[in-house]
């Protein structure tokens, strides 16, 4: 298939006007200015749409989308924590299926092709035959209450995902957050994400009552925990993350950790409507670019943030507004080339080239604007996406 739009975006500055490329299967074969089509060769011609490569949002909670405006902001975030454990158990098998059939189609509305998403209920994959942007499952384990069968249900999904092989699934894994994961359970899932070669992503320094915690033994978190909980050296567990672990949210971390981030090759994934939903302090940005510690964007969860549709344009925007200084190619490196080598998939996702997925948005936008600056305000839905070659067309209301 010849695809044709009145422009490509490749980055804020490389703007291909005419913008084409070809599709071969689930594949992009050949991009430029001046293709033709080749002998019975289907055109897709997109008239007034600027192309671009699908955002990548590595940290989201599919499930939770009915919990949103359940809980109210600006909670202390043991309090919120508190809030979320009473929610939690009515919150059903069918319902979170049904939430990240939902979530993931609208987040892909708003152009986000890949997800990595926290998984804590696997029977919510149950009957579950597909979704629109590829994901990346992040089973979640907790050992607050007895062993939590790490290897055995990681074999579980592992299998689920054989029985589904074209629905672009993966497997990642997910020791919840230093409060809830013991030492040995860090330990536990680095060796299995070094095993079964799947991305280690983790919570970790969201918030100062979690620094009290491990400072003190105390503090409003302490209540939420069981009696038998010790907790151990945080160091314990940071020394047992393997290179390239994915760290949600990152907010509160020492001095002296900086440069254990970059010596580990860790990735931090910001969520900032969540960061502004709790009233945080302004995020250390500036200490990670001094210490070469790579920061990407992602959404975090309904149950705790405005961005129901985990619209990464939205997070953009606020962290635009938060740090007004950020080039736009950086921004877009955050929403495309980064995550997508943070998933070891450089050059295959987030880019518009040869031999790339066919994972592509097209955005109905001026053709005398700035493509970059038009996407990224826009809070309209996309005209196309495309992920693996497969076409779909969002509903106008």
């Amino acid at each position: 298939m010849l695809i044709l739009a009145d422009a490509l975006l490749q980055a804020p500055d490389r703007v291909l006007r005419p913008g084409r490329f070809r599709v071969s299967g689930r594949v992009i074969r050949d991009v430029g200015t001046d293709l033709r089509p080749e002998p019975g060769e289907e055109i897709l011609e997109l008239p007034g749409v600027t192309l671009a490569p699908g955002f990548l949002n590595l940290h989201a909670h599919l499930e939770l989308s009915p919990l949103h405006g359940r809980i109210p902001p600006a909670l202390p975030f043991a309090e919120w924590l508190r809030r979320i454990l009473s929610l939690l158990p009515g919150l059903h098998a069918t319902a979170r299926t049904a939430s990240i059939i939902e979530t993931s189609r609208r987040a892909a509305e708003t152009g986000t092709t890949t997800i990595l998403t926290i998984l804590s209920d696997p029977a919510s994959l149950a009957g579950l035959a597909g979704t629109l942007p590829r994901v990346w499952w992040a089973l979640e384990f907790m050992d607050l209450h007895g062993d939590p069968e790490t290897a055995r249900k990681m074999e579980r999904l592992a299998a689920w995902l054989s029985r589904h092989p074209g629905a672009d699934w993966k497997a990642a894994i997910s020791p919840h957050a230093p409060y809830s994961a013991s030492s040995a359970l860090y330990r536990e899932c680095s060796r299995i994400a070094a095993e079964l070669r799947v991305p280690l992503t983790t919570h970790w320094a969201e918030s100062l009552e979690e620094q009290e915690l491990f400072r003190n033994g105390g503090g409003a978190m302490r209540a939420l925990l069981p009696k038998s909980w010790v907790p151990g050296l945080l160091e314990e567990r940071f020394e047992s993350l393997p290179a390239g672990s994915l760290i949600a949210h990152g907010n509160q971390f020492d001095d002296a950790d900086w440069k254990k981030l970059s010596a580990r090759d860790c990735w931090i994934v910001h969520c900032p409507t969540s960061h502004a939903w709790f009233g945080r302090e302004q995020f250390p940005l500036e200490n990670f670019r001094r210490n070469n510690v790579p920061v990407i964007l992602g959404t975090d969860s309904p149950a705790s943030s405005d961005n129901r549709n985990l619209d990464l344009r939205m997070e953009a925007r606020v962290f635009l507004q938060n740090h007004p200084g950020i080039s736009p190619g950086e921004i877009w490196s955050m929403l495309t080339t980064l995550p997508a080598k943070a998933l070891g998939h450089e050059g295959r996702l987030g880019v518009l080239q040869p031999g790339a997925e066919a994972d592509w948005v097209g955005w109905r936008t001026d053709s005398s604007a700035d493509p970059f600056a038009a996407i990224v305000q826009s809070t309209e839905p996309a005209e196309v996406v495309s992920v693996a070659g497969r076409l779909h067309r969002p509903e106008k209301v």
